[in-house]
């Protein structure tokens, strides 16, 4: 029999075949054998993800019939040692029981196979060499094998790498999801192959997670990490075989939905809505959040996918814009809408500078003596050229760009400078809202402290606003907070109700008032779950000593259910919509201190 040299064909293999397909290496590994083996005829079985299976990957010279009955044929666990497994004479062999006659009627009697496997003794393939009569094996033949058994394992090392190389650069490392690069392939080439069906169009959807980014900051990137694995599991199980879920980066989605009518995709956004809104428990910790889904579809909205990636994130900011939780498809005015915007960031920006923000003061009354407890602080911004701009317009991109940090800390030292100026007027306190980014600066307590020093204030005539969904984080906020606490100064938590934390922290931090949010007031004496709600918010403040403030009071039918549960204070347009510092001056010289002396309490009684 003739024989190999062990090196000749491993670097006529790594130099020159290297670089061919998969198959075409296999099957010239084959032949090399064939040649070497004195009449033998080979085959490479792979096995399947699962290890269950064998399938036939090369075997160009077996006759098919018998190559058809042993593809998928089930993995034998003597394949599993590292060892071949020589059978000279397969009619004498229970191995081969139940393949003996076909093995006959194509010629094969001799079979010696030897498994191939990783470092974890996981088993990769099978390399297998029949002969058309008995026989036993050479010294020769067994060294034949071992260099048909290196030779395949290396092709198969080479392609697992080459294939790992791919999916590195065509997916997401963290979620396995196509990247980008990958996405715009696929929508292209459905594009390519789309076919004109009545009604039936490619979908491009644009989504990412609300609030991410203050679950990021506040619990951590590791956690973040994890909410956006779950919620990239939660899209897939929300999609048919059809379509394509990749991640752009960041809590950034896009899907592509193949053959659909409008109404399809719309079914598609609303199952990712329902699916994604419900909680994730990460690391003991309840964490809710929403998508905001934008929806682009071709051919009516784009040629390339780039067109329509761009059109399906113009319509989630719209969506974001709607107040999140919910999907848009693209239309031509949210361009224009997304032009406005860039233009606001670029005047937001100048702004500070340009000393364009004023703050106006809303008065707090306290509901037990009536009079003006003290106000809320609230900022405006008067641009010369575009008129009143709302904060509902300017501080989310105030919040996403960071300068809603520079700006908190214009409100903070504009708003107690002015009450220093206002308590001649019998103003004691002023209520000031901090963002979320500037609670969790490092330097928060020492300009709060340096801004009381310079303006000459007492800090327990100053109360600092937090939002409940600050308080995520219990240990880091209570910490803050604490320190807040040492300087004098006095905590609320606004919004309350609307958050997603729990209850837990009330008994942790040292806070001082409790803002009931104005929507549970708005509908107080048609709503029983807003009744309800109000009324436990003030029960559990009381008994933990705590202050209940509500917020959004307009009727006097809201009032008198408030004093009938005793709410400590309240503010709201039925005493006084928010005020300059000069209309402020002016309201409290036209009010006596009691305002049960307006006409307001006057009509009430």
């Amino acid at each position: 029999m003739n024989s190999l040299t062990k090196s000749s064909p491993k670097f006529e293999f790594s130099k020159s075949q290297k670089n061919r397909p998969f198959s075409e290496i296999l099957d010239s590994i084959v032949y090399l054998v064939e040649k070497a083996s004195n009449g033998g005829i080979c085959s490479i079985l792979l096995a399947n993800e699962s290890n269950e299976s064998l399938t036939v990957s090369s075997a160009p010279n077996l006759p098919i019939e018998f190559s058809q009955m042993i593809n998928g044929i089930a993995i034998c666990p003597s394949v599993f040692f590292n060892r071949p497994v020589l059978v000279s004479d397969i009619h004498n062999d229970s191995l081969w029981d139940g393949y003996k006659e076909m093995a006959t009627e194509n010629g094969i009697r001799c079979c010696w196979f030897a498994p191939i496997g990783d470092s974890q003794q996981k088993l990769l393939a099978v390399f297998s060499i029949f002969f058309d009569k008995p026989c036993f094996p050479t010294e020769e033949d067994l060294q034949l094998i071992e260099m048909a058994v290196r030779l395949t394992d290396m092709a198969i090392q080479h392609y697992q790498t080459e294939e790992k190389i791919s999916f590195i650069a065509s997916h997401d490392e963290l979620t396995n999801l196509p990247n980008r690069r990958l996405f715009d392939e696929k929508v292209n080439n459905a594009i390519r192959d789309h076919t004109n069906v009545k009604d039936k169009m490619l979908g491009v959807m644009a989504l990412d997670l609300d609030r991410f980014k203050l679950i990021n900051d506040t619990l951590g990137h590791s956690i973040g990490d994890l909410l956006i694995q779950n919620a990239a599991q939660r899209l897939k199980s929300c999609l048919r075989e059809t379509d394509t879920a990749s991640r752009q980066g960041g809590d950034e989605f896009t899907i592509l939905v193949n053959d659909v009518s409008e109404y399809e995709a719309a079914k598609i956004a609303e199952r990712i809505l329902e699916k994604l809104s419900k909680p994730y428990f990460i690391k003991g910790h309840e964490i809710f959040t929403t998508v905001s889904i934008g929806i682009s579809l071709y051919p009516i909205d784009g040629q390339h996918s780039d067109d329509l990636l761009r059109k399906a994130e113009v319509a989630m900011y719209q969506a974001k814009k709607e107040g999140k939780n919910n999907y848009q498809f693209y239309d031509a005015k949210f361009d224009q809408m997304t032009y406005d915007r860039l233009e606001l960031e670029a005047e937001l920006r100048k702004a500070l500078e340009k000393n364009e923000f004023t703050l106006h003061y809303q008065p707090i009354i306290n509901l037990s003596t009536n009079k003006i407890s003290g106000v809320e602080a609230l900022i405006r911004w008067p641009h010369p050229k575009l008129g009143y701009v709302s904060p509902n317009r300017f501080i989310p991109i105030a919040e996403e760009t960071g300068m809603i940090v520079p700006i908190g800390e214009w409100v903070l030292e504009t708003a107690c400078r002015q009450l220093k100026q206002m308590q001649a007027d019998g103003i004691s306190m002023v209520s000031i809202n901090i963002s979320f980014r500037q609670f969790y600066e490092p330097n928060l307590v020492l300009i709060v402290k340096q801004i009381i020093k310079e303006t000459g204030i007492n800090p327990q005539n100053v109360t600092i606003e937090i939002t409940e969904s600050m308080t995520m984080d219990i240990e880091t906020a209570s910490a803050i907070i604490t320190e807040l606490k040492q300087l004098g100064v006095k905590i609320s938590i606004d919004d309350f109700g609307t958050g997603y934390s729990s209850l837990s922290y009330l008994k942790k931090f040292p806070i001082d008032y409790l803002k009931i949010d104005q929507s549970f007031i708005r509908d107080i004496n048609k709503s029983k779950y807003d009744k309800n709600i109000a009324t436990t918010i003030i029960m559990m403040a009381r008994n933990l000593g705590v202050q209940v403030i509500a917020e959004g009071v307009e009727t006097i039918e809201q009032l008198e259910f408030l004093r009938h549960h005793r709410c400590n204070e309240a503010q709201g347009y039925l005493f006084s919509k928010p005020l300059s510092a000069e209309q402020l001056k002016r309201f409290l010289e036209n009010h006596p201190s009691e305002l049960e002396k307006s006409l307001l309490f006057d009509n009430r009684k």
